[in-house]
């Protein structure tokens, strides 16, 4: 099965919209931040993947990672490899994630995050996406210096 990785355009916009509305995630600051966006499609040209970044400044921090069941790890990797060339792109000096999966700490590790020893990170304050997962519990952040 063939995908495509690609960066998002304002003509993907209301369908990343749905497609993260369709998982529960936020969609807060999407429409000004589509270019900080990754799409994964498959031969259809149907949406099945998105990852992006929340920029401020040098400092990005990755959020509304979505997949389908139809992805396999080589693939989510391959999605990662693209959002770090797109943080370097955007001159981006450090990238940080929170998830409260504790199973996916190994694959970051491999992708080169630290976890930070507070998962409250001053960096991260005006960031509206670590604003709404400051109230998940068993949070993780982690930090990547590119």
């Amino acid at each position: 099965m063939l995908k495509v990785i690609r960066q998002a355009t304002n003509e993907d916009i209301h369908e990343v919209v749905a497609f993260l509305t369709k998982a529960g995630l936020s969609t807060e600051g999407i429409k000004h931040s589509i270019d900080c966006f990754l799409v994964v499609e498959d031969e259809e040209n149907r949406l099945i993947g998105t990852l992006g970044i929340e920029v401020q400044g040098t400092v990005g921090l990755l959020r509304s990672l979505v997949v389908t069941s139809s992805f396999e790890s080589e693939e989510l990797f391959a999605l990662f490899q693209e959002i770090l060339k797109l943080a370097k792109e955007k001159d981006l000096k450090r990238l940080y994630l929170i998830s409260n999966r504790k199973a996916s700490l190994a694959f970051f590790d491999l992708l080169g995050f630290q976890q930070e020893a507070d998962p409250v990170v001053d960096e991260l304050e005006n960031f509206i996406h670590a604003k709404k997962l400051s109230t998940v519990d068993n949070c993780i952040t982690m930090k990547l210096d590119l």
